[in-house]
């Protein structure tokens, strides 16, 4: 009997406190007040730019005043083309390998004849061989001195006949390294479009939270003001306004922070593109999901077609094969057909009167080979081997550097796509929730802290969806760049 009273007892005071319980919920009526309408979700561009308290004033003579200034809205194309055009270091680059092209024009030249005119004029007591010590002046001319002084005005030619290899080694390493600045000029270009469109969707993305944050701010005050009048009416504590109050000032800091973001991107993006920094530039593109469709083995083969590291490494291996050659050459004789002519005037007795003041010359072909240098040769032969060797294992190197950039990116990708679509499905939870805590807010059925938790929670979500399509916005592009592509 005692139990069953018990229990009966028990059953009774839970009912009372449910009932207590509904009837506090049901203290506070509906709102019919029009102030208690929340603000709208979403903040335009043109609002968030139009309070931007940054703008960069840059005149004709300040830095950076003699770069292209743009003072217009910019696709991603737009701003990858412009920057391939305008950015300094692949400018550089582009330089770099006009260079060496002119260095392997160089090294062809040396197949062919050379000629040079000297001037001796001696004072000796003595018979000399007097030469140019110079090695700028080739082919390098020579002259017999006797007592006396004398004049001399010489005429030298020099053609090679046969080098054993050396000349068309340094012709094909010339061109090898010719290729490798191609290469180089090649994986800058790529570099630099992937830089541009790290700083586009870095900006966008800050422009976007800017939207949030703004959003985000006109919740805050309309937060602010129910607190406010609720606090009057002494329907809430004081110290919920002054929450709420700190959480707006907090709101207004993330704003100020954002404007700080953006323009700090807007200046990156800028400097990528080689454009004067006080060009007033928007985004047209906005930071929206667009799904890939390509396969990751498509990707790998465009690597393996078009990585400007490849190419490099393939001729740094042509190079050390050409050193090999010219080291080599070393081995074989080495020939060619020498000719000069003079005129010797002067007071000397190897100078008669039948040849004083005339012209007379000499053509004769030249040969020769060394016979021993103490293992020189040889260990320099060595040394090259190795060195083909060397490049060898850094081409495999590279090829197996670029297949774990395009899998990195590959991988980033594929997750980053994945964590949009969860981030989307808590967007839409987060916004469903938001939306009935307000509708029972405002029939009274909810306080007003537990709308403003689901609120918050609301735009926390749209902030890491954002990052999320960031995030698969910046993992494409260093897929793209990962196979070669711009």
């Amino acid at each position: 009997m005692k139990v069953s009273f018990l229990v009966r007892y028990s059953l009774v005071v839970v009912l009372l406190a449910f009932l207590q319980s509904a009837e506090a919920q049901e203290l506070r009526p509906a709102i019919k007040d029009s102030s208690a309408k929340k603000p709208a979700e979403h903040t335009t561009t043109d609002e968030v730019l139009s309070g931007n308290p940054i703008k960069l004033t840059v005149t004709k003579d300040d830095l950076s005043s003699e770069l292209p200034r743009l003072d217009e809205p910019l696709a991603l194309g737009d701003a990858v083309q412009l920057g391939l055009k305008n950015n300094l270091e692949f400018l550089a680059s582009k330089e770099e390998w006009s260079g060496s092209k002119y260095l392997a024009r160089a090294a062809l030249a040396r197949f062919g004849p050379q000629a040079s005119f000297s001037t001796f004029y001696s004072s000796s007591s003595i018979s000399q061989m007097l030469f140019f010590m110079d090695r700028d002046i080739s082919p390098a001319p020579m002259q017999p001195i006797v007592r006396g002084n004398s004049l001399h005005l010489l005429f030298a030619g020099y053609q090679p006949i046969f080098t054993g290899g050396r000349l068309l080694g340094g012709y094909k390493a010339a061109r090898a390294i010719e290729r490798q600045t191609l290469a180089k000029y090649q994986s800058d270009r790529i570099k630099a479009a992937l830089v541009i469109k790290e700083a586009y969707w870095k900006a966008a993305w800050d422009l976007a939270r800017l939207q949030v944050s703004e959003d985000y701010v006109k919740y805050r005050k309309w937060s602010v003001g129910l607190m406010e009048a609720r606090c009057k009416e002494g329907k809430v504590p004081r110290a919920d306004l002054l929450r709420e109050q700190a959480e707006l000032a907090k709101a207004q800091q993330q704003v100020n922070s954002g404007f700080r973001d953006y323009n700090t991107s807007l200046l990156e993006l800028k400097v990528a593109m080689g454009v004067n920094v006080g060009s007033q530039i928007s985004l047209r593109d906005e930071l929206k999901y667009v799904s890939i469709t390509e396969e990751y083995s498509s990707f790998l083969s465009e690597a393996q077609r078009n990585r400007p590291e490849i190419m490099q490494a393939d001729n740094k291996v042509k190079e050390e094969k050409a050193k090999h050659m010219v080291v080599r050459s070393q081995y074989s004789p080495q020939l060619g057909a020498y000719g000069i002519a003079s005129n010797t005037t002067g007071q000397t007795p190897g100078v008669n009167e039948s040849v004083n003041g005339q012209w007379g010359g000499t053509i004769s072909v030249i040969g020769g080979i060394t016979l021993f240098d103490s293992g020189k040769r040889l260990n320099e032969l060595k040394a090259a081997r190795v060195a083909i060797r060397q490049a060898e294992i850094d081409r495999r190197n590279v090829h197996l550097n670029v297949a774990k950039e395009v899998s990195q990116a590959w991988i980033d990708l594929d997750m980053s796509r994945r964590n949009v679509s969860l981030a989307e499905a808590e967007v839409t939870s987060a916004r469903e929730d938001e939306r009935l805590f307000y509708r029972r807010y405002q029939v009274g059925k909810a306080i007003e802290l537990d709308y403003f938790v689901s609120g918050v929670r609301y735009f926390d979500a749209r902030l890491r969806l954002l990052e999320a399509i960031y995030q698969y916005r910046i993992a494409e592009a260093k897929l793209i760049w990962s196979s070669g592509n711009v």
